[in-house]
């Protein structure tokens, strides 16, 4: 019976062992703090590891890289730079880990826990690669819309001069009770400028700078394929929509009266 038992308590101990042998914290954990921008990612693969802030749309940013061990079932990481060693342990929901002496990352406390991401190991390299190839596009996209946009300035500079015949402030004319108040700035110095009021308010709804273009045919505004052109009456004071669906005018306002005047600006609208 004693030697049964003896062997039963020596086959227990060879399975304990081998448990203990056989513990793999292959996986991601991840830990957030207030105090932090995001959370850090600590992402174990075979004997190598490594240490991330995951900043979410910000991208990832490498923390560190350390070399990874297993003794008497705790789990050590080695700053491959330093001297720094980090402990940690099995979390009792078995896939967590329980940070043991977490102060020499910087944190008030040794014991944290570090959440299990089921997301993981994570290619580091590779997510680096993608982020620098998404930032690279993204710096060359807005370096085209700059360039864009002052290859379209530069040719509204060049048309401004020839808007020397429509300058001044114009209302446009309402044809319904639900239209609302728009007032158009066609100036050398300031260009077209289109603003939306609410007619009954006056409250602002919106305002726009759309692109134009002088031509044989009259003033061209808008982008191009909703472009509308109109023509100037022969004493200058009303601008009319050359192939409208709808008929549409615009009168110049008094140079001496304000616009800001709403009882102006709705007289010269139409109070339909």
């Amino acid at each position: 019976m004693r030697i049964l038992l003896k062997s039963v308590v020596v086959a227990l101990a060879g399975i304990a062992l081998v448990a203990c042998a056989d513990e793999d914290f292959t996986g991601a954990y991840r830990f957030k703090d207030s105090n932090l921008k995001g959370p850090m990612v600590l992402n174990i693969h075979g004997e190598e590891a490594e240490l991330f802030g995951d900043y979410g749309k910000d991208g990832i940013r490498p923390l560190g890289k350390m070399r990874v061990s297993v003794k008497d079932g705790k789990l050590l990481l080695d700053d491959v730079n330093s001297s720094l060693r980090l402990a940690m342990k099995r979390n009792v929901d078995e896939r967590s880990l329980d940070c043991l002496n977490c102060k020499v990352l910087g944190m008030k406390t040794d014991e944290h826990v570090w959440q299990y991401d089921p997301k993981g190991p994570y290619d580091v390299d590779e997510l680096l690669k993608e982020q620098a190839r998404k930032r690279e596009e993204a710096m060359n996209a807005e370096l085209e819309r700059v360039r864009d946009e002052a290859m379209e300035q530069g040719r509204r500079n060049s048309e401004a001069p020839k808007l020397t015949p429509y300058e001044g402030d114009w209302v446009y004319q309402r044809t319904s009770k639900t239209d609302p108040l728009i007032i158009m700035g066609i100036w050398r110095e300031k260009q077209i400028r289109v603003w939306t009021f609410d007619f009954a308010s006056f409250n602002p709804r919106g305002k726009k700078t759309p692109g134009f273009e002088v031509a044989d045919a009259g003033l061209r505004i808008g982008e191009e394929g909703n472009a509308r052109v109109y023509t100037l009456s022969s004493d200058k004071n009303t601008l009319t929509c050359v192939g409208c669906a709808k008929a549409e005018r615009w009168v110049k306002a008094d140079p001496n009266k304000d616009l800001s005047d709403r009882y102006y600006a709705r007289k010269l609208a139409g109070n339909h």
